[in-house]
């Protein structure tokens, strides 16, 4: 039997923590049909406060008595250690949080020198980074720069949404919480059940398209050698400058007009509209999570003329840029946001 402590630190999300319940009670099921005389259930779990100790929440986690009964007498096996997000503010309110919470940064620490495996996604990270317990970890880009200030040792990973290194399982955001207690009980030694739970808990992109018995011509298939990914990696890769076509045909060595069919084709759009629209979600991530004026986006985006882009934005959203950013911004006004800062205690 392997036991997850469900870990809710001050200020953590408790429904990430219900949804972890949610899915090892899955697994249980999956082995109560694979091995019906077993007594045993393949996972237990127990809510912990932010001290260590049961949560006056724990009761709701459990809806039968197996359930509490192996709470509160785990058997022999692996034990997992798994962290609620924090919910923020912002980076600074953030940090402070984790400040608050040096009894759970403790309590990581002392359960990784123990070898527990542990787990945690979004702004969980922040507190295993705190414990010392990581060396790199994929962080959401909304957040980048500020974990970056307050942990420089961690290396970020911006390309794999879930990461495991020294006994450590992150997730980039609480969205891949099933994803990342299906890892933890794989490494916990369960991967047969979670295997089987992936496949009624997670997306298979794959054989959700061998179902669909979509054809070749459908799907767009690209390998990572064709000219179609070549030319959308350089165009990625160079949004920032004034492009050419020419130059997005040399980087995948065919012609303008090969590559102007290869995008109709496969995507049913031009180069110029796929590059425009890699302009507008940089944007976009820019406009909801930063304060960078307009004009700075607008030439980081590969237009020297503001108004230009302006129009290209319009065009492609419904609205303008200013109007995009009062509708969706992570963030209040700068005064209210430095305010909410202060306002909160130090540990």
């Amino acid at each position: 039997m392997v036991h997850f402590d469900l870990l809710l630190p001050e200020g953590g999300a408790p429904g990430a923590l219900w949804s972890a319940v949610d899915v090892l009670r899955e697994l249980n099921a999956l082995a109560r049909v694979r091995a019906p005389r077993d007594a045993l259930p393949a996972a237990s779990w127990r809510l912990l406060g932010a001290d260590g100790r049961a949560h006056r929440w724990h009761a709701q986690t459990c809806i039968n008595e197996d359930e509490r009964r192996h709470a509160r007498r785990p058997q022999p096996g692996p034990r997992v250690l798994l962290l609620a997000p924090l919910v923020m503010q912002s980076i600074p309110a953030l940090q402070k949080l984790v400040r608050r919470n040096a009894a759970s940064v403790e309590l990581v620490r002392r359960r990784f020198e123990a070898g527990s495996l542990i787990g945690a996604c979004g702004t969980g990270i922040w507190l295993l980074a705190q414990a010392d317990c990581i060396l790199s970890a994929p962080i959401p880009w909304l957040y980048q720069s500020g974990f970056e200030k307050y942990f420089p040792g961690v290396r970020m990973e911006a390309r794999e949404p879930i990461v495991a290194e020294r006994g450590c399982v992150c997730a980039v955001a609480p969205s891949l919480l099933h994803a990342l207690v299906l890892h933890l009980a794989r490494y916990a030694g369960l991967a047969d059940l979670a295997h089987a739970g992936a496949e009624k808990l997670l997306l298979n992109t794959e054989r959700q398209a061998l179902s669909a018995a979509m054809t070749g011509t459908q799907v767009m298939g690209q390998a990572r050698d064709t000219p179609l990914y070549l030319a959308q990696a350089w165009m990625q890769a160079h949004a920032a400058q004034p492009l050419r076509l020419a130059d997005a045909a040399a980087a995948a060595s065919v012609s303008e007009r090969t590559l102007t069919r290869l995008f109709h084709q496969h995507s049913g759009m031009t180069p110029l509209k796929y590059l425009q629209g890699l302009r507008v979600q940089r944007a976009q991530m820019w406009l909801e999570g930063t304060f960078r004026s307009v004009d700075e986006i607008a030439r980081d985006c590969g237009y020297g003329d503001t108004s230009a882009f302006c129009r290209m934005f319009a065009r492609a959203t419904g609205t303008s840029p200013q109007r995009y950013r009062d509708r969706y911004t992570f963030r209040g006004p700068r005064a209210r946001w430095r305010l909410q800062e202060t306002s909160l205690p130090e540990a």
